[in-house]
């Protein structure tokens, strides 16, 4: 019987949908973190665990008991698209044959994060749900890809996400399957048996496989373009921790957070980048590092953020208008809240320029958003691409 000819779970399950809405404005990171799925796979990914995941560890505990409990009564993606569902075209249900692909992605999931990069991390529901509300403006509306795709497949197909495809789903059904194996009385469950077998391990394999690829490819990353927001793990990690949920893109009082669309690679699509345009990031904020629910960035103190070195600033003089000698300006001196911008006279070459010191400057973009210079900056920062340079210049400052 559908939840519509229930209407006692349908009122539960609404309550739960304004529930996710209320958490999404007043603590998006709690929603996420109430995945079982992210909260067993993220501290795996991330080698620590932070006091939110109890939430989906007390989820997972519930799904002991009641497999799917949460697809039933709680999911907010989930009661969305079998709206949708409702309202979709006439269709046949082809996939009823299918295998529950959900708990093989979960599996290869969990394989994934034990060598440091949960592969299929960001098709979690619920990161899912919350990336909808990142969108702000045209540019962003990628953001919601991954839910547009879902709603429509479930124009398309009905309910194929949720009863074969979610890995949320196919988690809980994991954590039923262990009570199963052990419950004496019922003979006839399958219990672990039943995702045991040649599916499963192709699963283990190919999380572990694609895992040690994809963590390989993004240690390899060159690309100096690009920055990630303050806190950032590791690149060879952030790519596989972060579920691209986007509370980073919203809780950034700047606005100069932005889901990536593909110029890090693949491995890095959607993942929030940090563009300097208008704005800078602010030397009294920590909001990002707060908001996400899986470790990817980091949660800073105020004196952390400060010392987190987020890129370099790098000047090129032929761009310079003081250099050049076609402005007296010092607009990047004046805007750096860090003071690690001084104007130097070179008495043998008589010109003056800007100079940086490494030692203060964090890469906060103050310098790159003053700059006068059009079409291109003279001053900009430039990710450094050597993480271990990055996390020794990071403790140096912070000491």
């Amino acid at each position: 019987m559908t939840i519509w000819k229930r209407p006692p779970r349908l009122y539960v399950r609404l309550a739960f949908l304004a529930a996710a809405i209320l958490l999404l404005w007043s603590s998006p990171k709690l929603l996420v973190q109430s995945s079982m799925f992210v909260a067993i796979c993220s501290p795996i990914a991330s080698r620590s665990i932070s006091a939110g995941i109890g939430i989906g560890l007390a989820f997972a505990g519930i799904a002991l008991l009641r497999s799917r409990w949460f697809c039933r009564y709680a999911c907010p993606m989930g009661l969305l698209l079998e709206g949708v569902s409702r309202i979709g075209l006439k269709r046949a249900a082809w996939w009823s044959r299918l295998p529950q692909l959900g708990r093989y992605a979960a599996l290869a999931t969990i394989t994934g994060a034990l060598v440091g990069y949960p592969v299929l991390l960001w098709m979690d529901p619920l990161s899912i749900f919350s990336g909808i509300f990142a969108i702000r403006i045209a540019a962003d509306l990628i953001s919601g890809i991954l839910a547009g795709a879902l709603i429509l497949l479930s124009l398309a197909s009905g309910t194929v996400w949720c009863s074969h495809l979610c890995p949320l789903g196919g988690t809980q059904e994991l954590i039923s399957s262990v009570r199963l194996h052990f419950q004496i009385r019922d003979k006839t469950s399958p219990g672990l048996q039943g995702i045991a077998g040649r599916r499963a391990f192709i699963a283990l394999a190919t999380g572990a496989g694609l895992g040690y690829w994809a963590q390989r490819a993004r240690a390899m990353q060159s690309k100096s373009e690009f920055l990630r927001p303050p806190g950032a793990v590791a690149e060879r990690d952030f790519a596989g921790i972060c579920v691209r949920c986007g509370n980073c893109v919203r809780a950034c009082p700047s606005k100069i957070i932005h889901p990536d669309i593909g110029s890090v690679g693949l491995t890095g699509l959607l993942a929030p980048v940090v563009r300097y345009e208008k704005k800078y990031c602010r030397e009294d904020c920590i909001a990002c590092t707060r908001a996400c629910p899986t470790g990817a960035l980091q949660p800073l103190s105020m004196d952390q953020k400060r010392a987190y070195v987020i890129g370099e600033a790098l000047l090129d003089a032929s761009l310079c208008l003081l250099a050049l000698e076609e402005k007296d300006c010092d607009a990047c001196k004046r805007a750096c809240p860090y003071e690690a911008v001084q104007i130097h006279w070179d008495e043998a070459q008589y010109v003056a320029y800007p100079i940086i010191d490494s030692h203060k400057c964090n890469g906060c973009g103050a310098c790159e958003v003053a700059c006068p210079a059009d079409p291109i900056k003279a001053i900009r920062v430039w990710r450094i691409t050597n993480d271990e340079l990055r996390i020794t210049n990071y403790k140096n400052r912070r000491d």
